[in-house]
């Protein structure tokens, strides 16, 4: 059985019990766990892959409810305790097609502090097929963007799968700094998941004159990560309004996701759906145009349940595809 590694931050997530509303004062919070690589882990997880979680908590009451919470979603933990604080983000999705808005508390972190020792990556990455990673933990602290590298350096020694999320958060860290990172690690990574947005803002280049259909921009981006990477696979979320869609390049060829319209109740970890979809196609030798099918059928889904997580089975996901209705 292929086993899938993911290292990042796991979060408090906070979201207003009340509804989108200006002048309100908020009271009253829903509470959960979430962070974009165990989301992904989680997605997989549940459909019987094996997977593991490399991290840091604190140790305390609220550390131990996250282990639990991964524990529960059939996620393994390798998870380090320490004396510091769980990450925390707030959150109002944007409901209606409108601007989610996220607050990040996160400094200091138990993660961002968490150095991780040659031996354990040795022994952490030994019998593993894939490493799920993300553009977010190399911006957290020099120590995350640290092991991030000797986590890739040693993963394609072992010839393990790089599987990396572009992810850019501009309240990170700057283009500057983003841009270095990708420049030095996208040539060694196996299987890209992007947007067409975050790839124009990290590399500002200059697109084909002809954007005339839904996926000409995302075409685009396919092209320029191809030519100045050579990277084989790339997953594509596509967002215009209230459309959505997926596209994946693999070989030289592109294979495009039905477009789907409706509105959004919450757009938080739709992406890290997505990626878990094309994963689990990819695990199970899926043709690509079932992938694409499948992962844009959970991506569009995702933006109708209320949290990061898609908790639908295949057969609800591939019935969405069929009459669009939830």
């Amino acid at each position: 059985m292929n086993k899938i590694l993911g290292y990042g931050e796991l979060m408090l997530r906070l979201t207003p019990s009340t509804d989108n509303s200006p002048n309100r004062n908020i009271t009253n919070y829903s509470s959960t766990f979430a962070g974009c690589e165990a989301n992904s882990l989680i997605f997989l997880a549940k459909r019987g892959h094996d997977c593991e979680f490399l991290s840091a908590f604190p140790k305390n009451e609220l550390g131990m409810m996250a282990k639990q919470f991964l524990d529960s979603n059939k996620v393994k933990c390798m998870v380090n305790l320490d004396d510091n604080r769980l990450g925390i983000y707030f959150t109002e999705p944007g409901k209606n097609n409108n601007l989610t808005k996220i607050f990040y508390d996160r400094k200091n972190s138990s993660f961002a502090k968490y150095g991780l020792k040659d031996h354990l990556i040795d022994k952490i990455l030994f019998d593993k097929s894939f490493l799920i990673l993300s553009g977010i933990s190399p911006a957290l602290s020099k120590i995350c963007f640290n092991n991030i590298l000797r986590l890739i350096e040693k993963a394609k020694q072992d010839g393990i799968k790089i599987v990396y999320d572009v992810n850019y958060r501009k309240n990170l860290w700057s283009i500057k700094e983003c841009r270095k990172f990708n420049l030095k690690i996208l040539p060694k990574v196996d299987y890209l998941f992007t947007s067409s947005g975050s790839i124009k803002q990290i590399f500002s280049f200059e697109e084909n004159e002809n954007n005339n259909s839904f996926y000409s921009e995302t075409e685009n981006s396919v092209s320029y990560l191809y030519n100045e990477f050579d990277i084989k696979f790339i997953g594509m979320t596509v967002r215009n309004g209230n459309s959505l869609s997926g596209l994946v390049f693999d070989k030289s060829k592109i294979y495009k996701g039905e477009i789907y319209k409706l509105k959004h109740v919450d757009r938080v970890g739709a992406g890290d759906s997505f990626l878990g979809a094309c994963l689990h196609g990819i695990i199970n030798k899926w043709d690509m145009s079932k992938i694409v099918s499948f992962a844009t059928s959970t991506f569009a889904s995702s933006h109708l349940i209320s949290g990061d997580l898609n908790y639908l089975n295949d057969e609800e996901i591939e019935n969405f595809k069929i009459d669009k209705s939830f």
